[in-house]
């Protein structure tokens, strides 16, 4: 009997779960509990029997004749398997609060965490299912695990269950760690699982192959000719020393824009990580990581590596994999989902959202021993200050060490210790902001026009930054019909990905102006684009000094001119920056830069300082109050967390910009409908590999749903814009378009 039960098609019942337990236990043994009040001996012996017990549910007859005839209905597995998790636990001597945590474990390793709380299960289909499994199966169970089932009372388990339940949440004040625990127990789990089923006894080997002498050879290797060199070897010199003295598992980085805190965070993060320490470089934006891709791909020039040693891991991530052993898809997806690599080029979003999350992250365990790069850490909200704080904080007690990077520190982790000391900015003063007040929208098209006529008698690069998409359009379009121009760009949201970043690296090839581009705020932090001259639309300081950033970059004038004007609309007088930005930000901004019409760069660094301060003092650090939520474990109020706040309806918009995007959705649609052919996770692992190659085709469209679905296909949950519909709903350089054929629907 024992051998003919399946846990999966091509899978063995009893040989995942010790294969699952086996892989759970490696996990276990590298992890520091001893914050948690666990000794590692317990904490490994919880995480076991976990494993063991996931898929007892599995033993029943239901399940196999599910297993046998797929299309012949539904079953489920967990609730009977955490039943016998809980008694396993307690009949192994674990307090009753580690033996809750272990069933909630197993309960919801297949799901979305609920909040803490009781959960009414079915008892008569749960006592079906126990009694329909073999005692054979029973007997094997005991002998692994040291429990007794003979006599399995499920009511008894269930209302004991509830009674704990109902204690701890009444009596027990529940902290941060007992959230980072219960995430720590499920992504053992369900990382295990998920390895055992698509990965068998195969094991994912990760070298670290991204060396400190790679990156130094690297720097050594930099042109010497560059007018920033000298303050760039002052600045690394700087940072070689200080790492020497290293005592902090929280530091920051504050340095201007070009000199080097790119590779520097790499450097620093190699210092500190250990041989099997994972490294996370965390940035805002996809773009910047394209860029951070290409400078390890430059540093790891001659060396053999693919998605082990560096993983990009967003929406439009294509990853490579060298070894023919990874060639299966279902692996591919376990070696991404997992992060089983040496370092990992994520976005703050990713990293974020998996932090706050009510969904199983199968990579989450990674993070309590890590180096976690954070860089441009200034596009962090303030509203969520507070709980990153707290976690990350509580995360280096676990051993992981978080680098914060950015021109202008926000107040985030305020106890990191700085590994420069040196304000660069007082000889780096490339940049003069002038702030010229309000003018009405209408009259800033004259500034506009006034300022392409200067840049291109002069020969000028032009960055103009607005506010919206809207407002963005209305100017590009504007200077598109006064100029016959044929460097003239648009960048923003509206644009799909593959065009964004075609026109970002046409841009970076052009040495010489002129150049004009008009874009949303896309493009200002961490894009290494260097301009003659910048105007901005309002924005909050760290906003305006982002902007700045993109301004003479690499000295190649005396000082670069930022120009700053609060545009407002005639019929309300209202700024258009209050449409979008937060106005306590605003009005500090106000405040801080009210003495001061011109602002040279050397006095960026006191300027930004003053206006964080106020921003920390005033602000509300922790506007969704997820400290309490943590508290009381309401999983469901935590993954209410959105790093960016979208308060408008967002569709997801499909366009069939070209041939190759029309063959993907044709593949989409041709394995979607496959019923045979394709195992469970060779499908997953397809369809997702395919929707991140679309996703360079897909624009999130703030518009009424019914607006658009009446006019255009709705499908496998987007709305297209087929080929032949494309002229109606998408301009070619401005991006998606409100077709005027809606009239006709």
């Amino acid at each position: 009997m024992l051998d003919r039960l399946k846990s999966h098609p091509d899978r063995l019942l009893l040989d995942h779960l010790i294969g699952t337990a086996e892989r759970a236990t490696g996990k276990a043994e590298a992890i520091r509990w001893e914050p948690f009040g666990i000794n590692k001996e317990s904490a490994i012996r919880l995480v076991q029997l976990c494993a063991l017990c996931h898929d007892f549910g599995k033993a029943s007859d239901e399940f196999q004749n599910y297993i046998l005839h797929p299309g012949r209905g539904h079953t489920t597995h967990a609730p009977l398997s955490s039943l016998v998790t809980y008694q396993a636990l307690l009949d192994d001597g674990f307090e009753s609060k580690l033996a809750v945590f272990g069933y909630f474990t197993v309960r919801y390793h297949h799901g979305h965490l609920p909040n803490f709380g009781i959960v009414e299960e079915n008892l008569n289909e749960l006592e079906e299912q126990f009694h329909s499994v073999h005692p054979s199966v029973i007997e094997w169970f005991e002998k692994k695990t040291g429990t007794n089932l003979m006599n399995f009372d499920v009511q008894a388990i269930c209302k004991k269950i509830q009674s704990q339940i109902s204690k701890l949440s009444f009596f027990t004040d529940f902290t941060m760690k007992d959230y980072i625990l219960l995430h720590t127990l499920i992504s053992i789990l369900v990382s295990s699982d998920k390895e055992d089923a698509a990965l068998k006894d195969m094991i994912i080997e990760i070298q670290p192959k991204i060396t400190l002498d790679l990156v130094q050879s690297y720097i050594a290797n930099i042109a010497k000719d560059s007018p920033m060199y000298s303050l760039r070897q002052r600045f690394h010199q700087e940072i070689d020393r200080s790492l020497s003295k290293v005592d902090s598992r929280i530091l920051s980085i504050t340095a201007p824009t070009g000199l080097g805190k790119t590779l520097a965070n790499i450097k620093v993060a190699l210092s500190l990580a250990k041989k099997d320490t994972l490294i996370v470089y965390a940035l805002p934006f996809i773009n910047i990581i394209d860029q951070t891709m290409e400078l390890m791909y430059k540093i790891l020039e001659g060396v053999d590596y693919d998605a082990t040693v560096l993983l990009p891991y967003h929406h439009l991530a294509d990853p490579s994999f060298a070894g023919r052993e990874y060639e299966q898809s279902s692996i591919q997806r376990v070696i991404v989902e997992g992060w089983h690599t040496q370092m990992v080029i994520t976005t703050f979003v990713s990293l974020f959202e998996s932090l706050f999350t009510n969904r199983r992250i199968p990579f989450f365990y990674k993070l309590l021993n890590s180096v976690i790069i954070l860089d441009e850490v200034q596009s962090i909200p303030h509203k969520y200050w507070e709980p990153i704080s707290r976690i990350l904080s509580e995360l280096t007690e676990f051993g992981s060490v978080v680098i914060l990077s950015t021109a202008t520190r926000p107040a985030l982790l305020k106890k990191a210790t700085s590994i420069v000391k040196e304000n660069y900015g007082v000889d780096l003063n490339r940049t003069r902001i002038r702030f010229h007040g309000e003018v009405e929208y209408e009259e800033f098209f004259n500034v506009v026009e006034e300022n392409v006529k200067e840049a291109l008698r002069l020969g000028q690069k032009l960055l103009i930054i607005l506010n919206t998409i809207k407002h963005s359009k209305e100017i590009f379009e504007y200077i598109l019909k006064r100029f016959d121009f044929d460097r003239l760009f648009y960048l923003s949201s509206n644009v799909i990905p593959k065009q964004r970043l075609e026109r970002l690296r046409r841009m970076k090839q052009i040495d010489r102006g002129p150049l004009i581009c008009v874009s949303t705020q896309v493009i200002e932090a961490g894009v290494d684009i260097s301009f003659d001259k910048v105007i901005r639309d309002y924005a909050p300081l760290d906003s305006i000094i982002q902007a700045a950033g993109r301004c003479n970059r690499h000295f190649e004038n005396r000082m670069g001119e930022v120009d700053v004007y609060v545009v407002k609309k005639e019929e309300n007088k209202r700024s258009l920056a209050s449409y979008v930005y937060d106005s306590m930000l605003l009005g500090i901004t106000k405040e801080v830069t009210s003495n001061r019409q011109v602002c040279e760069e050397r006095e960026f660094s006191d300027l930004v300082q003053e206006y964080f301060q106020k921003v920390d003092n005033r602000g509300n650090t922790d506007k969704k109050n997820l400290i309490n939520s943590f508290k009381s474990l309401k999983f469901e109020e935590i993954s209410n967390f959105h790093l960016i706040e979208d308060g408008a309806q967002s569709i997801p918009v499909y366009v069939e910009y070209d041939d190759f995007a029309v063959k993907l959705r044709e593949e989409l649609n041709s394995i979607m409908s496959k019923d045979r052919g394709l195992g469970k996770f060779d499908k997953l692992a397809s369809i997702k590999r395919i929707l991140q190659k679309m996703s360079l085709y897909t624009i999130d469209v703030r518009m009424n749903r019914e607006e658009l679905t009446s006019a255009l296909i709705v499908e496998n949950g987007f709305v297209v814009v087929t080929r032949d519909n494309l002229s109606h709903w998408y301009n070619d350089q401005t991006g998606f378009q409100r077709s005027s054929s809606l009239l006709l629907f």
